[in-house]
């Protein structure tokens, strides 16, 4: 059985021979012609915002430059944010180019990561303390941000589908922090879940799954997120009572990411460390299938992990015959 083949079978619902490992089953298809944040690189995104490196930790994710924030008011959102037509990217180019890097797509899967969602965006673009108010000084200003940022998701993702033709697509958007989510579970229902569903099935009727990355606690909305169709959730953050949700979603909502990088990408880790915390992962996620095994926030930045992470998956996550 190929990694492709018994990775169909998390998405199919069925138990599957060993837990794919995400940097093992699956290919990262590579679109920096939209350019949602400059990575690993100082330099301006496709919105006019300024993002860069850490200059004390440069492996880390770039960061929006201090001090921006391109506006205040929620009720003037359009003069400020243009959402980027995509139809006159070189998309035949950039088809030949995934043809040419995903060699191996008899064997591998495949997907695409949209690198910001509607709420980092606003929160990049007006500063965070600004972007959390604004749930509340407009609401109707609010929601046609978030509905206009959505037809610019789906029309990206008929394109994706035309010429790159992945099998999952990756949608980012931190709705949560260690502590709590960052808005009310109300709110979140109010002005994201409709949207997230339209996104959700546009890439089913293209032929593709769907999966969201979130960090954070959201288990308060996980009931919704399944209720909208959303395949798989990335992150799992074990802040969550992620016991809890795989004893009730485990049927209907694959778990991926999992292993904690709080754990794993700090100075102090050992090898062991890192082996104990993928183990900790595919106990709590892994029973009984719908388990994709990475780090919860996709790749480790720590040079060395990713490899002690997906080898202990691949020995430890032999499912018994």
């Amino acid at each position: 059985m190929t990694e492709r083949e018994n990775m169909q079978m998390v998405w199919d619902r069925k138990k599957p021979e060993w837990v794919p490992m995400v940097g093992i089953a699956s290919q990262m298809l590579i679109l920096p012609e939209i350019n949602d944040r400059p990575l690993f690189q100082n330099g301006k995104d496709w919105f006019g915002l300024e993002w860069e490196l850490d200059k004390d930790q440069p492996n880390l994710m770039t960061h929006v430059k201090l001090g921006q924030s391109l506006f205040s008011d929620i009720s003037e959102w359009k003069k400020y944010i243009t959402f980027p037509d995509c139809k006159d990217l070189p998309w035949e180019m950039i088809g030949n180019r995934t043809k040419a890097m995903w060699a191996r797509k008899e064997e591998l899967m495949g997907y695409t990561v949209s690198n910001m969602g509607a709420f980092e965006r606003l929160n990049a673009m007006m500063g965070f303390e600004n972007g959390l108010c604004a749930l509340y000084l407009n609401e109707d200003a609010y929601s046609e941000y978030v509905n206009a940022y959505a037809d610019y998701r789906i029309e990206q993702m008929e394109y994706i589908k035309k010429y790159m033709d992945p099998d999952f697509v990756m949608m980012h958007d931190d709705w949560g922090n260690q502590n709590s989510i960052f808005m009310h579970p109300d709110l979140w229902r109010k002005f994201y879940k409709e949207p997230e569903r339209r996104m959700v099935n546009r890439c089913h009727e293209l032929g593709m799954y769907y999966m969201h990355h979130s960090c954070g606690i959201i288990d308060p909305i996980i009931d919704d997120m399944v209720e909208i169709g959303i395949d798989s959730w990335h992150a799992v953050a074990p802040q969550n009572d992620c016991e809890a949700v795989k004893s009730k979603h485990g049927n209907n909502l694959i778990f991926a990411g999992g292993v904690d990088p709080q754990v794993t990408d700090t100075p102090y880790a050992t090898e062991e460390d890192i082996r104990g915390e993928v183990r900790r992962a595919i106990d709590v996620l892994g029973k009984d299938g719908g388990y994709l095994c990475s780090s919860a926030v996709m790749f480790s930045v720590v040079a060395g992990v990713d490899a002690i992470i997906e080898d202990e998956g691949s020995k430890y996550g032999v499912y018994a015959v």
